[in-house]
């Protein structure tokens, strides 16, 4: 409308100047013809399916989150969200996918925290982060789980570093894969106490807890996803989680960070991002339509039973916690000897 109306404006100030003046409104009338569809196009956004790709297989948190949202965004926008699960390249198949993907708005990533530690644990990537991709909504966060078997012989943190420290090199730990938020927490706490326990990486959580549950190794760290119902049961227990405060659905699990650890802090996250240069009106969009999703109480319940805590942020701070997780972790990878 607002095209519209400046071009009438313009045309009633060129009556009556002859060929100028002609040639002049139909410059101004071709103009305001351009632009009025691409204007109408983003006010109507979306107007056709918007995709999720996703880092993750199928039946894993991600995806079961990914699929809650799109839900309610597809009821809200009247248009099919679409979930592409690309799993695999630790992370890099989806990246690369967002990345090549049109900047309309139409194809977004929902990942983890590998969107951060990746450009600083691999030197084979195809795309800068901050170049080629923006932040739309960091959204989610959870805290891996130091966990064992009820047979191990330690029930706190205290007990379980006397436990490892006087049996160096005797124990080996479980993590999701290379470069996980287990993994890396772990590398964290042996530099930051000193113990000495072996590595054993899994391709996903699930596997590494039929090996912690068959003996075959002695300690997992990992998001509880995957094994909190063995907690539950007793047949595992959780010694301490990861996250600089305690987690909601773990209230009497105690934190590194108060268990002689201070300033521990070692979480997964999740956020939306879409390719750089997606246009301002359309991701002003997406992040008020993400967000009021995020506040639904259902919402939050319903991904709280997967383990994961949501929270509102504005595309701003979500950037810029996106630029500081890439600074940390391109200083840590280098001290926990993770980078190439």
């Amino acid at each position: 409308m607002t095209q519209c109306h400046t071009a009438h404006c313009m045309d009633v100030h060129l009556r009556g100047n002859g060929n100028v003046g002609i040639a002049l409104r139909g410059a101004v009338l071709l103009l305001s013809v351009c632009i009025s569809p691409w204007a109408y196009a983003q006010d109507a956004f979306p107007n056709k399916p918007v995709r999720f790709i996703l880092s993750a297989g199928a039946g894993g948190a991600s995806d079961i989150v990914a699929r809650i949202m799109g839900e309610r965004l597809a009821a809200a926008w009247k248009q099919n969200v679409l979930i592409e699960n690309r799993p695999g390249g630790g992370a890099v198949i989806a990246t690369e996918a967002v990345v090549r993907s049109t900047p309309d708005g139409y194809t977004l990533g929902l990942f983890g925290s590998t969107l951060a530690t990746n450009p600083a644990v691999r030197n084979d990537l195809r795309y800068d982060t901050l170049r080629d991709l923006r932040a739309i909504l960091y959204f989610g966060a959870a805290p891996s789980v130091l966990t064992v078997r009820a047979d191990f012989a330690a029930r706190t943190p205290a007990e379980f570093f006397a436990q490892v420290k006087a049996n160096p090199g005797k124990f080996a730990y479980g993590s999701p894969g290379a470069s996980t938020n287990g993994h890396r927490a772990m590398e964290a706490l042996k530099r930051a106490t000193g113990i000495d326990v072996i590595h054993v990486p899994y391709k996903g959580g699930a596997t590494a807890v039929t090996d912690l549950l068959g003996g075959q190794i002695a300690m997992l760290m990992a998001t509880p996803t995957a094994f909190v119902q063995h907690i539950r049961s007793g047949r595992l227990k959780a010694i301490a989680v990861t996250s600089a405060k305690r987690f909601q659905t773990m209230p009497d699990v105690p934190t590194l960070a108060e268990s002689g650890v201070p300033g521990f802090d070692h979480v997964e996250w999740w956020m939306f991002v879409g390719p750089a240069r997606i246009p301002a009106v359309v991701e002003t969009t997406l992040h008020r339509d993400l967000s009021a999703v995020v506040s639904q109480a259902d919402f939050k319940s319903r991904v709280l039973e997967l383990d994961i805590e949501t929270f509102a942020n504005t595309r701003e701070a979500s950037q810029a916690f996106l630029q500081r997780e890439l600074a940390r972790w391109a200083r840590d990878a280098k001290t926990l000897g993770m980078a190439p």
